[in-house]
């Protein structure tokens, strides 16, 4: 009875309901299909699932009996248990992948597959219906897979015979194999991918690298909000932002361009490729002075002399906007302007946006006696705080990953994970801001003075002194934070990221069910957040029999 008061009161709920929830599941097939999908198991799964856990387990065993190695005095009972039990789990390991490869070869060729372009890849067999491997990389997978196990084996034993080392080899080779079973971890954990959950490890590592990516802006705010000013400060900031804004004028000051639309408007008139997008909208839109339409239909052009042709060979190409001194064929000018190319333009406005900024911060700092940094990162905090999450999801996974594609010739292509990773660390960045700042604020003044009469400098007292006591303070709005995120990664199905609420749609759209999707996406929600809450709860509670 003492065990059940223990559960928390939601679960217990939870609990209760959890035959009711298991039977409309098995019972159903409707559900059952929902469930299936939402939580993206593919085929295959059950085999990819066991050499998972089995891969998995053996790499935990790996990192304990690195980190037993490393702490060897000091480390408790039950981590020098994990450390005896490493190495033979480590040679059943090596034996299975040499005796029975099956086992463990769906979940590594499923890994291998995934990690390969699935379109120009040219170890992928695309001849048949369902894309697989080549038989002769299959054998090359498993071949390597069975050389690392080997060696994984191998290196477990010499670890744990590594205290015949002399004292300084010894460390570092302990370091650097708990660093390499840690990096196996993380890998297997948040980067491979999982054939059998495919939808619930998409939605779990979109919160996670969120929420470590918000937190760590979120303290780059605070720090930039407890900057001091300085005698020269208002100075040097000022004359950085008046440099800024002489380099925007220089820019702004290049020679103009000058183009002239030739032909008539009775078709499609062609553009040459490179013109600026607000060139190429006026004449759509019919903002020059000749527009007598509301709207034209445009073409692109690879040159002038591509759209010259064009106007000749093309019936439905009757004008074209070119460069002036290019009309060779004597076609009558509609309109001419000039206007700064891109090369120009956009570095001008770049300077000429941070300048102003700049300049508008140290205007504001030495207004208030603030430094200039400390004015930005509380106006971000304050703005980022005024816009829907879902705002800031499609500026960043939209217009702002092309601006960026755009600007670095291609060079920076996110994929829309990582779009949306960043739009949610940027949107609850500022939260986890004002949460860490309430917290630091919470620690009485006494204590930093006491860390500056020890001869600590600020970067000491802030990591010794005050960041310890001010995160167990707030872990509990943090973990509401972390709660919230794994709610907002559905957001990011409006970026065709496939979570789980992306699937959720796909599949009701596929099946036409009106209310099995949605029930069993709400169902799975709630377990989810419901977990992780009862484990936040447990870290608080360790938190405070710390604190005692």
């Amino acid at each position: 009875m003492s065990r059940l008061s223990s559960i928390r009161p939601s679960n217990l709920v939870l609990l209760a309901a959890a035959p009711f929830i298991i039977y409309l599941f098995a019972t159903s097939s409707k559900y059952l299909r929902s469930l299936i999908a939402i939580l993206g198991i593919g085929n295959n799964a059950g085999p990819i699932f066991v050499g998972f856990l089995i891969i998995i387990a053996v790499a935990i065993l790996g990192y304990l009996c690195a980190r037993y190695a490393r702490f060897h005095d000091a480390a408790p009972g039950w981590l020098r248990v994990a450390a005896l039990v490493a190495l033979p789990s480590a040679l059943v390991l090596a034996v299975l992948g040499l005796a029975a490869p099956q086992v463990l070869m769906p979940f590594a060729e499923s890994v291998f597959f995934h990690a390969l372009s699935e379109n120009t890849s040219t170890l992928i067999d695309r001849s048949s219906q369902t894309w697989v491997l080549f038989p002769e990389v299959v054998d090359k997978v498993q071949t390597g897979l069975q050389i690392v196990l080997v060696i994984y084996a191998l290196v477990v034993a010499a670890i744990l015979m590594s205290s015949r080392l002399p004292n300084g080899s010894r460390a570092y080779v302990r370091l650097g194999f708990e660093i390499l079973t840690g990096a196996v971890l993380f890998y297997l954990m948040f980067m491979a991918h999982w054939q059998f959950a495919t939808g619930v490890a998409i939605t779990f590592r979109a919160a996670i690298f969120a929420y470590i990516f918000a937190a760590i802006l979120g303290l780059i705010w605070v720090g930039l909000q407890s900057f001091k000013p300085k005698a020269r400060t208002t100075v040097t900031y000022g004359c950085i932002s008046l440099a800024l804004l002489a380099i925007s004028a220089f820019f702004f000051m290049q020679p103009q361009v000058k183009y002239e639309l030739i032909g008539t408007l009775d078709a499609r008139i062609a553009i040459v490729r490179g013109t600026p997008q607000a060139q190429a909208d006026m004449i759509r839109f019919g903002e020059f002075q000749e527009g007598e339409s509301p709207q034209y239909r445009i073409r692109s052009a690879p040159d002038a002399a591509s759209a010259l042709e064009q106007i000749e060979t093309v019936d439905s190409v009757s004008g074209a906007f070119v460069p002036v001194g290019t009309n060779t064929k004597g076609y009558p000018v509609i309109w001419r302007t000039q206007f700064l190319p891109d090369k120009y333009r956009n570095p001008a406005l770049a300077f000429a946006v941070f300048g102003f900024l700049l300049l508008t911060l140290t205007v504001g700092g030495a207004q208030h006696k603030l430094h200039p940094l400390a004015v930005g990162a509380e106006f971000f905090v304050d703005t980022i705080r005024g816009i829907p999450m879902l705002v800031i999801i499609l500026y960043i996974g939209l217009p702002l990953a092309g601006a960026v594609k755009d600007a670095t010739g291609g060079g920076i292509d996110m994929t829309n994970m990582t779009r949306g990773i960043i739009a949610i660390s940027v949107g609850y960045s500022a939260y986890m801001a004002e949460i860490f700042r309430s917290g630091i604020e919470a620690i009485p003044r006494g204590q930093i003075e006491a860390g500056g009469s020890l001869g600590l400098s600020r970067w000491q007292t802030a990591r010794l002194i005050i960041l310890p006591q001010a995160l167990r303070i707030v872990t509990p709005p943090l973990g509401n934070e972390f709660i919230a995120m794994i709610k907002d990664t559905s957001l990011l199905s409006i970026l065709s990221v496939r979570d789980m609420t992306q699937r959720m749609r796909e599949f009701q759209a596929a099946s036409f069910l009106p209310f099995a999707p949605f029930n069993t996406a709400a169902i799975l929600y709630v377990v989810i957040t419901l977990g992780c809450a009862s484990f936040l709860k447990w870290i608080e509670r360790r938190t405070a029999r710390e604190n005692r």
